[in-house]
């Protein structure tokens, strides 16, 4: 999905088809990886801006005004009506930053196999 090869709505539905423990697990393992691609301010307003629900729901207003750190931890409190929208939003996150992360830093100079996708 960060690299256009799914749409973003295939991860909502493959989502959307877990257990409420298996979204809790989704949702940290996207901490984990969005926390990996090393988000910036830029990225994380651009993720939100891309990200395909209101921009008044609870996990857009905390990543809006909070550190990722503390965001992270505040979207882990939150009761699970809140889960899809914050693994929607952490997602459209991680796209805008693997993909500022692929064309600035790993063009062509990295070794990580997720970044060359179309190599294989």
């Amino acid at each position: 999905m960060a690299q256009n090869k799914l749409p973003l709505e295939d991860g909502i539905q493959w989502y959307d088809c877990l257990d409420e423990e298996q979204q809790k697990k989704a949702m940290y393992h996207m901490m984990f990886y969005l926390s990996q691609s090393g988000p910036t301010p830029e990225t994380i307003v651009q993720g939100i801006e891309e990200a395909p629900i209101k921009k008044t729901m609870t996990p857009v207003v905390i990543f809006q005004k909070n550190n990722l750190s503390l965001a992270f931890q505040k979207i882990s409190k939150l009761p699970a009506t809140e889960y899809r929208k914050s693994f929607i939003v952490m997602l459209s996150i991680f796209k805008a930053s693997d993909t500022l992360r692929r064309e600035k830093w790993c063009k062509g100079e990295c070794s990580h196999e997720w970044h060359h996708l179309d190599d294989e």
